[in-house]
Order: C-alpha cells, then sequence, then structure tokens
C-alpha cells in the first residue's frame, strides 16, 4: 500500500482500544501499561505512527516519564514523528511531568541520535561499555591498596564481602539509591535467580561499619568474559581508597573461577572508574547517550 502524507494528511489522537495491536507492532519494546498516542493517515484512516510513553518515571535530574516514538518507513520526513512528539510531551506535562526522556539510549552520534536532537532532545549523560583484561590488574592495584593501608587510609571498620555472604536487602537499596532500577528484578538477580543473576562469589560488597557503601555485581558473560552489571560507591567514599579496594577484590575473585575480561557500563557520574579503565588498559567498545526535554 502507498501512502501520500502530504495529500491526505494525518492526524494525531489518544489510541484507541483498535489501535492495540499497531501500537504493539510499532513499539514493541513498550510496557502494555504504558499510555499511546497514534497518527492516523486521511486516505487509508491506518496507523502509521506511533509514540508511547513509560509508565515508571525517572527521578534525576528532572521528573519525567521515557518515550518511544516510530513512524512506519513511507510517512518519515513528513512531520509526523515531530507531531507525535509533541502530542507526547503534551500528556507528559499535562500529568505533572518536568521532562521527556528517551525511552531508551542511543548511539552517540548515530542516526537516532540526530533523530532525537531533530525532536528538541538534549543530551542528559553518556553511558560507556567497556572492556577490560584483567591480567595487569592485581600487579597494579595491589601495590595501591597496600600502600593506602600503610598510609591508614583504609578505615579500620571497612571491609569487604562476597554477594552470599553480604546483606542483600541493603545492596538492593543502595542500587535503588545510585543506580534506580526495577526492585523485584533486582531481588531475584541477588538471590541468583533468572537471566543474568548475579554471581555470589565473585560480585564483592564493600562495608563501612554496619554500611553497606559500594558493590561490583557482575554474572558470567561467556567462559571468560564477567559483565558487571553495577559499580557503585556511595558518594561520600568516591575517589579514593573505595573503588581501588573494590576493584582489586572482584578481581581477585573472578581470576580464581577463570575470568580473564570484565565487560562493564560506566556512567558520567563515575569519572574515577573510566580513569580506572584508561590506566590499565581498557578499551571503551560503544557509548550511548540518554537523551531528555525538559518541559
Amino acid at each position: 500500500m502507498t501512502f501520500d502524507i502530504r495529500r491526505g494528511g494525518f492526524v494525531v489522537q489518544p489510541a484507541r482500544a483498535i489501535d492495540a495491536k499497531a501500537c504493539r507492532m510499532l513499539l514493541p519494546m513498550m510496557p502494555a501499561q504504558s499510555q499511546f498516542v497514534v497518527a492516523v493517515e486521511g486516505e487509508h484512516g491506518l496507523v502509521i505512527g506511533a509514540a508511547g510513553l513509560t509508565p515508571s518515571r525517572r527521578l534525576q535530574p528532572l521528573a519525567g516519564p521515557g518515550v518511544m516514538i516510530h513512524v512506519i518507513e513511507p510517512c518519515r520526513g513528513c512531520g509526523v514523528a515531530r507531531a507525535l512528539s509533541q502530542a507526547a510531551t503534551a500528556a507528559a506535562a499535562g500529568q505533572g511531568a518536568k521532562a521527556l526522556y528517551a525511552a531508551q539510549r542511543c548511539q552517540c552520534e548515530g542516526p537516532a541520535f540526530a533523530a532525537w536532537r531533530r525532536l528538541g532532545f538534549d543530551l542528559c549523560d553518556v553511558v560507556e561499555e567497556h572492556e577490560l583484561p584483567l591480567a595487569e590488574f592485581v600487579p597494579r592495584l595491589a601495590p595501591l591498596v597496600e600502600r593506602l593501608r600503610r598510609e591508614h587510609r583504609i578505615p579500620a571498620d571497612a571491609r569487604i564481602v562476597p554477594l552470599y555472604a553480604a546483606d542483600r536487602a541493603a545492596v538492593l537499596q543502595l542500587h535503588v539509591d545510585h543506580m534506580g532500577g526495577d526492585r523485584q528484578s533486582l531481588y531475584q538477580k541477588l538471590h541468583g535467580e533468572g537471566p543474568g543473576a548475579f554471581h555470589p562469589r565473585y560480585s564483592r560488597v564493600l562495608l563501612a561499619g554496619q554500611r553497606t557503601v559500594g558493590c561490583i555485581l557482575a554474572h558470567r558473560k561467556s567462559r571468560h568474559v564477567a559483565a558487571v552489571d553495577a559499580n557503585i560507591i556511595a558518594p561520600a567514599f568516591r575517589r579514593g581508597w573505595a573503588n581501588v579496594w573494590l576493584k582489586l577484590e572482584a578481581t581477585q575473585g573472578a581470576l580464581s573461577l577463570g575470568i580473564t575480561h570484565f565487560h562493564f557500563t560506566s556512567f558520567d557520574q563515575y569519572a574515577d572508574t573510566r580513569s580506572f579503565t584508561a590506566k590499565l588498559g581498557g578499551v571503551t567498545t560503544v557509548r550511548r547517550a540518554l537523551m531528555y526535554r525538559p518541559l
């Protein structure tokens, strides 16, 4: 079927029950509870695009839902995506949102990045994915940790334990406070359940007294690669002894199980992690952007 949007025009309206299938086909990654608007072309009355608002919201830097937008290829370049974006923005603002976020990150400077820019979205933060060989970790990190101990910079009441020996409820709360995430999914992974469950032996948790202040949570990606899902240090303990020591302990645990490389993700606020990556021969494989539009 051919479409001539310039001749027949289109309208953007809230999705109806009969549009549910089209929304699922256009936006298969959106939760069923999402709020949808659709673009309907005027000649055949068919859905040619859709936008969905996620039921969950980000809280930082501004509170607001995620949005996904998709327009079928024959109808692109005619203002459909912009109209859908405007409708989604109005719906979010009407619900008290202060910003609208792209529901999925996109590769920096890629086509999707440019498309969000055209819709008035700006860069919120950048996530980097790294591949890091572990061969140099112990000989380079162990002397640093030893020096920190000699200088009494590691508190006497600080200790690192494997995940299986930690207070997993406290680890869950640390994750939610500093990285967000779905509580039920995190609970399952912390207890070794489901795909990508955190490995209980080479995942490590940092304690200061009775407080849980850091963790490295990882799962086995392949025979020799562990994917680090979370590398969290509470703000008061960043840029110092905590990150070095936690990485050393996690490395030693992984090496004992045959892991030779860590694959992990870092966020803008983890400048110390990115610095370590560069110093220890790591490679940045992907840079992905979170796009947002303050309202």
